[in-house]
């Protein structure tokens, strides 16, 4: 354990290759029309509730346009890391269904009334931390998906999948709720935040494939040992966010600003790392397994 844990913290600053991928990167992935329809319908269905959210609250174009400009960091984010995935692209139906499970665990979640205070916000970003680790861990076991999760580059695509649904339905609450965040500089910070957030389970995802892809056999505490320094990582940020708070909205957003730009640098090296480790695997050659419905 804690040999596998110091590497889960090298890697989120040096880069150590997989010379010698497992198996399961050349593994093509099983998803057809028919294995896939649970989780089209659980991303349908999020959606649905979404839009019936909307239409309920009133405002229907109004809150689309202030969303879409809240999200529109994250998504470009999201943009580059599926343009980056070209050798051994994903599922377009299990992307979106991740993405609805993201949307299902805020929208849950937001209807569990917890005290007010410092500690119980911490608790809960940490507990919707460990949910994400835990359905990427399923997305990563199981039979069918887990044919799909080849390798650290698919991780964190699965991981910034559920980041953006859970940041789309934690901006829309945020924006019913709240008048002032459709001034500019509210929206600007509402945006900052919710694309620094969804870095991190995009983290742990690049963290379970890369362990998937460099040891022949895993388990959990594998997996968690890389969750480790995500969750520093993010109380770290959510403390500084917490000080920002205080100060003036001007202050906010440039410290935001920074968090965000830092940890994308951390993401973005992460990435490219694993893109060399496709290559050097000859996914550019043809080696890759092209998944159905890709």
């Amino acid at each position: 354990m804690a040999s596998i844990l110091a590497e889960a913290f090298l890697t989120l600053f040096k880069r150590i290759p997989v010379v010698v991928p497992t198996e399961e990167v050349y593994q093509k992935g099983s998803i057809s029309m028919r294995s896939s329809t649970p989780w089209l319908v659980g991303g349908v269905s999020a959606a649905v509730l979404l839009v019936a959210g909307f239409i309920l609250q009133g405002g229907f174009t109004g809150i689309v346009f202030y969303l879409a400009l809240s999200l529109l960091p994250v998504a470009v984010l999201f943009g580059w890391l599926l343009k980056t995935d070209r050798y051994e692209p994903e599922p377009k139906s299990l992307i979106l269904a991740v993405v609805g499970i993201g949307v299902s665990v805020s929208a849950t979640y937001s209807l569990v009334q917890l005290p007010s205070g410092i500690t119980y916000y911490f608790f809960r970003m940490t507990v919707i931390e460990l949910i994400f680790l835990l359905i990427l861990y399923v997305l990563d076991a199981n039979r069918i998906t887990g044919r799909e999760f080849n390798d650290h580059l698919d991780g964190a695509i699965y991981g910034l999948s559920l980041g953006l649904g859970y940041v789309l339905y934690e901006n829309f609450h945020m924006l019913l709720l709240g008048s002032q965040l459709v001034r500019p500089e509210y929206l600007l910070l509402l945006s900052l935040e919710g694309f620094t957030l969804a870095v991190f389970p995009a983290l742990t995802g690049w963290w379970i494939g890369y362990v998937k892809a460099k040891y022949v056999s895993i388990g959990f505490k594998d997996v968690f040992a890389g969750f480790i320094p995500v969750i520093i990582l993010k109380l770290l940020c959510l403390s500084i966010f917490t000080f920002a708070a205080m100060l003036e909205i001007i202050s906010r957003i440039l410290i935001t600003l920074f968090l965000a730009l830092l940890f994308l640098s951390v993401l973005v090296r992460r990435i490219s790392w694993a893109l060399q480790d496709e290559i050097a695997w000859g996914y550019a050659a043809g080696k890759a397994p092209v998944e159905k419905g890709a």
